[in-house]
C-alpha cells in the first residue's frame, strides 16, 4: 500500500488480461477494487473476470453470425454466484463520464471514502484525456497527482503505460521504452513488464538470453506462455516470473519448475547444441 505500480509492453501481450487478474485476486484477497479501462464496457469488463473465476465447463462459446468470429460467456448460474461475490467489491469507472485526471482521482477518492476501496487499476495512462498541449509536462503532472494520491492515503494504484514505438520484433523493455516522461518510471514503486514469448524471435540472442535466465532458475522457455520482468521495484528484487496462458478462461497461471534431473537434461541439450554451432 502507499504506492503506484506500471505495467508496461508492447501491444497484444496480456496487459488487460493481467491487470484484470490483478482485480480478481486483490478481491479474493478481500480487498474492494476500483477500476478503469478506456477501451471495455463494464459487462465486457466483468465478463474476463468471471471467465477467470471458472473453470473450462462453465464457459461457453458464441460465434459472431457466420463471421468465424468467437467470444465467451459463463453460464447463467456461474454468473449468478459470481456477481454476488464480485459485485459489492467492484467499482468499474463509467466511461461516458470526463475522463481527465481530477475527474478521475474524484472519483477514486469517492470509492475510498464512502465504500473503503484500497486498490485501483487504471487501464490504461492514454485513455486520461490531456488538458494542455504540453503532453509530457501534462503525463508528468498526472503521475504526480496518482503518486500523491496513493502515498496520501496509503492504497495501491496499478497504472498500464504503453511503451514508445518499438523497432519490429522488439518485444522486451527496459525502463527507458516506457511512453512519455520519464517521471512515469521514476515516481512508480513498481515497474513490471510483459513479454509474450510466441512473439520473440526464437534465433536472436534476446530470446537465448531470456531462456538460459529461466532455465537457471528451473523453467523451460519452451513451455512459457508470458513473462513478467521487473525492471524496477522497492520489494524483494527484479527477476523474471513465466506464466502459462489457458485461452478458455482468458487467465495465466505460474509455470511449474523443472525437477532436477529434467532441468540438467535440458542444459546438457543447450551446452551440445551450442558446441556444434560454435
Amino acid at each position: 500500500m502507499g504506492c503506484v505500480t506500471v505495467w508496461t509492453g508492447v501491444s497484444n501481450v496480456g496487459k488487460t488480461t493481467l491487470l484484470t487478474m490483478i482485480t480478481k485476486a486483490s478481491i479474493d484477497q478481500n480487498y474492494k477494487v476500483f477500476c478503469f479501462n478506456g477501451e471495455q464496457s463494464k459487462e465486457d469488463y466483468k465478463n474476463n473476470i468471471f471467465k477467470q473465476s471458472s473453470l473450462a465447463e462453465d464457459i461457453f462459446d458464441v460465434e459472431y453470425k457466420d463471421t468465424g468470429i468467437f467470444d465467451s460467456y459463463v453460464n447463467e448460474k456461474q454468473r449468478f454466484k459470481l456477481q454476488a461475490k464480485f459485485g459489492p467489491s467492484l467499482f468499474i469507472f463509467n466511461n461516458e463520464a470526463p475522463r481527465n485526471i481530477d475527474t478521475l482521482i474524484t472519483a477514486m477518492k469517492d470509492a475510498m471514502y464512502k465504500y473503503g476501496v484500497k486498490v485501483f487499476v487504471l487501464d490504461n495512462f492514454m485513455q486520461i484525456d490531456m488538458e494542455t498541449s504540453d503532453i509530457f509536462q501534462e503525463q508528468s503532472n498526472v503521475m504526480e497527482k496518482l503518486r500523491t494520491f496513493a502515498v496520501n492515503n496509503n492504497v495501491h494504484v496499478h497504472l498500464v503505460a504503453h511503451p514508445r514505438k518499438m523497432t519490429d520484433f522488439q518485444v522486451r523493455l527496459s525502463l527507458y521504452d516506457i511512453s512519455g516522461s520519464m517521471n512515469l518510471a521514476n515516481k512508480a514503486y513498481n515497474v513490471i513488464s510483459i513479454i509474450r514469448v510466441d512473439m520473440m524471435d526464437q534465433e536472436s540472442k534476446e530470446f537465448k538470453r531470456l531462456g538460459e535466465k529461466l532455465l537457471n532458475n528451473g523453467y523451460d522457455i519452451k513451455e512459457t506462455s508470458t513473462i513478467l520482468e521487473v525492471l524496477k521495484t522497492k520489494g524483494v528484487g527484479c527477476g523474471l516470473v513465466p506464466l502459462v496462458f489457458d485461452k478458455k478462461t482468458k487467465a495465466y497461471k505460474e509455470q511449474e519448475q523443472l525437477g532436477s534431473e529434467a532441468k540438467e537434461k535440458l542444459k546438457r541439450a543447450k551446452k551440445k547444441i551450442d558446441e556444434e554451432i560454435f
